[in-house]
């Protein structure tokens, strides 16, 4: 998830950029590759070309030219612009600058990396920091081939407050049938411009006909963090993402759940695929020690910066962390900040391994956003955990049924087929 810590690029003698982002990946809004894109792609067939395109947009200086020759790019456009024949269908500069752009940075062959247009990045930002535009649900495919199940109807959203419900199933889209249709396709259906409306068909447990229900598109808020009081006075909560105000909210709901008066905790992230950096330090602040929680090492941290949590607030209560193969990057941060220090006890399968961090920057006003990978972590113990992930100190195999079901949904509708977190609370259980 790769966002939006950095304002100007990097430079020799400027402050290094400060906050990174650590996700396995982000599945936000696609923008497809227009055909006239393709036919770009074509023409810049080279690494090398591509390279000669970035040199042009960041404007590269007189004395660069003989590393960053643009050239032929220059030529590239002259040609285009002088004999290909469909002048009226041939699009702005602008456009073909941002598709060479995008080849550039996808011949790097980081697959985190990224290059957004102005337009995109900031709907990528908001899209990560739970803000945007468009209906409110977390959606999956239907078992039974209907539609979409809607998984959570987040509180207080557009969708919820029209009247749809967690587990409902949506059939159609405005008319538009689902059952068949692929997530990627059926999702991109609720997508649509703010204050349009999305009509859908929606069948309910113990409703004997189909609901009609119209949801006024808007904006969107959406928490990463709920909890629950589990009995025997455990409580759970559990960290979808550490995004937006994951920390404010684990905070807030940690400080409710030991008020009802909780003597042990389970903290999920199970599926969680990272997030910011300073977010999960901040957390991981509120429930350990002092002590090292991870520390940085690479292209901006030099020499290698490390991340501390103080004395000053530490979890009191025994605790547990539920992973799985799914939890990523900052949820590794954390897990093995808490592994190393001997703090809780890992549950679950081994982690996902995703030990580098990305960073993003402006190119400059209108240039565009570019997010590479620069840095690398390592965990309190000395540990390189890229493409190696964390093996839970406690490890509990989900049923095959199970495996990738989201918590929300592990915790309302298979909370006593949920073998890990069942393993969590008779770990917990043994020292009372």
């Amino acid at each position: 998830m790769e966002y939006y810590q950095v304002n100007n690029a990097p430079k020799s003698g400027s402050s290094k950029p400060q906050k990174y982002t650590m996700n396995k990946n982000y599945r936000g809004e696609k923008r497809g590759i227009k055909g006239y894109h393709v036919a770009l792609l074509m023409i810049l067939s080279g690494v090398v070309s591509v390279i000669l395109v970035f040199a042009l947009i960041l404007g590269i200086g007189a004395k660069q030219m003989s590393r960053y020759d643009a050239s032929i790019i220059s030529e590239l456009l002259r040609s285009i612009d002088e004999y290909y024949y469909f002048q009226d269908k041939k699009p702005e500069t602008s456009e073909l600058l941002n598709a060479a752009a995008k080849a550039l940075i996808a011949a790097v062959g980081d697959p985190y990396a990224e290059y957004f247009s102005d337009e995109e990045y900031n709907s990528y930002r908001d899209n990560l920091n739970g803000n945007y535009k468009g209906i409110g649900v977390l959606v999956g495919i239907d078992p039974d081939g209907r539609g979409l199940r809607v998984e959570r109807a987040y509180v207080n959203n557009p969708a919820y407050v029209a009247g749809v419900r967690d587990m409902d199933i949506i059939t159609a889209v405005n008319g538009e049938e689902l059952a068949g249709v692929d997530l990627n396709t059926a999702s991109e259906l609720l997508v649509g411009e703010d204050g349009s409306i999305a009509k859908l068909t929606v069948l309910r447990d113990g409703e004997p006909e189909a609901l009609e229900i119209e949801v006024k598109r808007g904006d969107v808020v959406v928490t990463r963090v709920f909890s629950e009081m589990l009995e025997n006075n455990i409580g759970y909560i559990c960290i979808e993402e550490f995004t937006g105000d994951a920390a404010g909210a684990f905070n807030a709901q940690l400080e409710q759940l030991l008020a009802k008066g909780i003597d042990s905790l389970i903290i999920d992230l199970r599926n969680n695929p990272g997030g910011s950096l300073d977010i999960v330090v901040e957390i991981a602040d509120r429930v350990l020690p002092d002590c090292n929680i991870t520390t940085l090492e690479g292209k901006l941290v030099d020499p290698p910066r490390e991340y501390r949590s103080d004395d000053k607030e530490k979890l009191e209560i025994p605790y547990v962390v539920l992973v799985n193969e799914n939890s990523a990057s900052a949820s590794e941060v954390f897990s093995s900040a808490v592994q190393d220090n001997q703090a809780a006890k890992l549950v679950g399968t081994k982690t996902f391994g995703k030990g580098i961090v990305q960073t993003s920057w402006s190119l400059g006003e209108g240039m565009g956003t570019i997010k590479l990978t620069t840095d690398a972590y390592i965990t309190p113990n000395g540990r390189h955990i890229h493409e190696i992930g964390l093996t839970p100190d406690i490890v509990v195999e989900q049923p095959v049924e199970l495996q990738g079901v989201s918590p929300y949904v592990l915790l309302n509708e298979y909370r006593e087929q949920d073998v890990q977190l069942t393993a969590a609370i008779e770990y917990l259980m043994q020292g009372k």
